[in-house]
């Protein structure tokens, strides 16, 4: 059979780097909690749904320069909080 549980049997982090990702990730859930539901709105709709500016406007009722101001804030908060794991690229 095939046993996905083998820890040598791909080329993927280890252990350590496995630990890793799991606290960015609660890192990264701790952040988005800071946030201000419009900016969590904001920085969804922009980073995970690849929402257009004027987009993110039409679907939190607000004018475009309040959703890119919003998601401005969403990423510098984001990348005060996630500074430790020193891996933000992804989210700017």
């Amino acid at each position: 059979g095939h046993d996905d549980s083998n820890p040598g049997a791909d080329d993927g982090p280890g252990p350590d780097g496995l630990a890793h990702f799991e606290d960015a990730g609660e890192a990264m859930e701790d952040a988005l909690s800071r946030l201000s539901p419009s900016e969590r709105a904001a920085f969804a709709l922009r980073h995970f749904e690849g929402r257009s500016t004027d987009e993110i406007a039409e679907a939190l009722d607000v004018a475009p320069g309040a959703a890119k101001h919003a998601v401005f804030r969403a990423v510098r908060k984001l990348r005060e909080a996630l500074r430790p794991w020193g891996e933000t690229s992804e989210i700017a």
